[in-house]
């Protein structure tokens, strides 16, 4: 598998434009069977002020994240607003990303439910849309038993829709399954992997020891801890630090795996410029840097908490140029004076970085 994912050259830190155009060339062609490691932004959904999907603003950051060479793409993710989607604005929003990606790479759409029957239905809307695998979170169930989930995963996989992706976000859903409880998951076909929204390596560590040998894809949720998660044995991330400096986390993706490691580390570390906008309250970069990486680097788990990011990523990347709407779904929190002043601060910082 490593193969398939060294694919750029890694050259010393004023080479990182060439290193970004070396990896765009590598996805950039057609594939038929896809290798599902590497870099994958959580896409944002912009909407109109009349409320539905504003689908060139959509097309603007997918090409964005596209030309800083991703290896794929997540829509209707929690940061994409997947909970709260209609099923007409979810075919807006796939329909728009499986055309504007052009078969590139692949296109990861979000489920989020506890019912079998409505899971099934979106799966079948991704497929028929042209989508090439699922992200499903089992989230609305009130009593979430490990039995009852099991059961849910067993009649998705046994549909055989799309290939599956776990996702393994407890902070959010209020599920805490052990790791022998997430690999009978992983062991069911058509389960290719998972998405560990956690910053728990030692739980990693131990869910890719129980299925081994059944080529399994973790991907972290966030690219704070990329190398330690590499590290740790995954296969990249999908992650908002992708949606925003998309450049920037590839180039850490793959100084990894080209053995440049405390390139890939010096790099991973600039991606904090963004940890403000993840979190809802106070959180100083320098601060943000120092606990993620120590702790990470030690095997120190750090809670991740259920954070509306998702008003302060879009004005984001309204500043950075890829003119979108702030607007928000409903139960979700609208940007205000404090946010914008992160966004700002956030903004400057990455301009600094990036000239």
């Amino acid at each position: 598998m490593k193969h398939n994912l060294i694919n750029a050259i890694v050259a010393p830190l004023g080479l990182l434009v060439s290193i970004i155009i070396s990896v765009n060339g590598s996805v950039a062609q057609p594939r038929k069977k896809w290798s599902w490691c590497g870099i994958y932004p959580t896409v944002l959904t912009p909407w109109r002020c009349d409320g539905s999907v504003d689908e060139d603003a959509l097309r603007r950051q997918i090409i964005y994240q596209l030309d800083g060479g991703v290896h794929g793409i997540l829509v209707l993710g929690t940061l994409g607003e997947g909970d709260y989607a209609t099923m007409n604005e979810r075919a807006a929003v796939i329909r728009t990303a499986v055309a504007t990606v052009q078969g590139r790479v692949p296109v990861v759409v979000g489920v989020h439910t506890a019912d079998i029957q409505d899971a099934l239905q979106k799966a079948r809307q991704a497929q028929t849309l042209g989508a090439d695998a699922l992200l499903v979170k089992y989230i609305g169930d009130p009593c979430p038993e490990s039995h009852r989930i099991l059961r849910f995963y067993e009649h998705l996989s046994q549909a055989q829709i799309l290939p599956i992706f776990y996702y393994h976000f407890p902070g959010q859903t209020g599920v805490y399954l052990s790791p022998h409880d997430l690999a009978k998951i992983l062991s069911l076909p058509n389960v290719i992997g998972i998405k560990t929204s956690t910053l728990d390596l030692a739980e990693t560590r131990a869910l890719i020891w129980l299925t081994r040998n059944q080529n399994k894809v973790f991907l972290s949720g966030t690219a704070l801890n990329l190398t330690q998660y590499l590290e740790a044995g995954g296969h990249g991330a999908m992650c908002p630090e992708a949606a925003i400096l998309p450049c920037h986390t590839v180039a850490v993706y793959h100084a990894y795996w080209q053995g440049a490691t405390t390139l890939a580390r010096t790099w991973q570390r600039q991606l904090f410029v963004i940890a403000p906008l993840l979190r809802d309250g106070p959180t100083p970069v320098c601060l943000a840097r120092h606990v993620v990486m120590f702790a990470q680097d030690r095997d120190i788990s750090i809670p991740v908490g259920p954070d509306t990011g998702q008003a302060r990523l879009k004005a984001t990347l309204n500043e950075l140029g890829i003119c979108m709407n702030a607007t928000v779904k409903c139960p979700l929190p609208p940007l205000d004076v404090h946010d914008r002043i992160k966004v700002r601060l956030a903004v400057a910082r990455i301009r600094c970085m990036t000239n």
